[in-house]
């Protein structure tokens, strides 16, 4: 797994907060702190996976090309990722029995487990998702005005 998951997941978000809204790779750029280009080439992948839609031009950017509601963490992934597989997998080139049959074990445990992270994604909305950042950041934000309240009043 890269980083492009989280940019993507930054980027959805980034959209769901607008409100439908455009919003251009230059902007979405200057909230995640990293280039336009960054942006693009995630942005480019989550357009071909129907996630997205860019227009160009003046008031043109990115809009979610569906509700938040119907756009879950598993697409985002996918989008993104070449190849599912998240976990490395034992080489298929050992020919003793042992080797084998160690690497299938190994083999079993990775995909059971990549399945389950797989149906944890699937199971979240882009919408719930922005839900629970927003309820996380407002506690965050409450913790740090107490503790300078608390910091002025000593």
């Amino acid at each position: 797994m890269n980083s492009d998951f989280a940019i993507a997941l930054h980027i959805l978000g980034f959209l769901t907060s607008r409100g439908g809204g455009p919003l251009t790779s230059e902007e979405m750029a200057r909230l995640y702190g990293t280039n336009a280009v960054i942006i693009r080439r995630v942005q480019s992948k989550l357009n071909k996976a129907g996630l997205i839609e860019t227009r160009r031009g003046v008031g043109g950017g990115s809009v979610l090309a569906r509700d938040p509601e119907d756009i879950n963490l598993r697409e985002a992934y996918e989008a993104v990722s070449p190849e599912p597989e998240i976990l490395p997998r034992h080489p298929a080139s050992c020919q003793q029995v042992v080797p084998i049959v160690v690497g299938q074990f190994v083999n079993e445990i990775c995909s059971d487990a990549e399945e389950a992270l797989l149906r944890q994604l699937e199971s979240m909305t882009i919408k719930a998702m922005d839900r629970t950042i927003r309820s996380r950041i407002r506690k965050a934000l409450s913790a740090k005005r107490s503790a300078r309240r608390r910091k002025a009043a000593s």
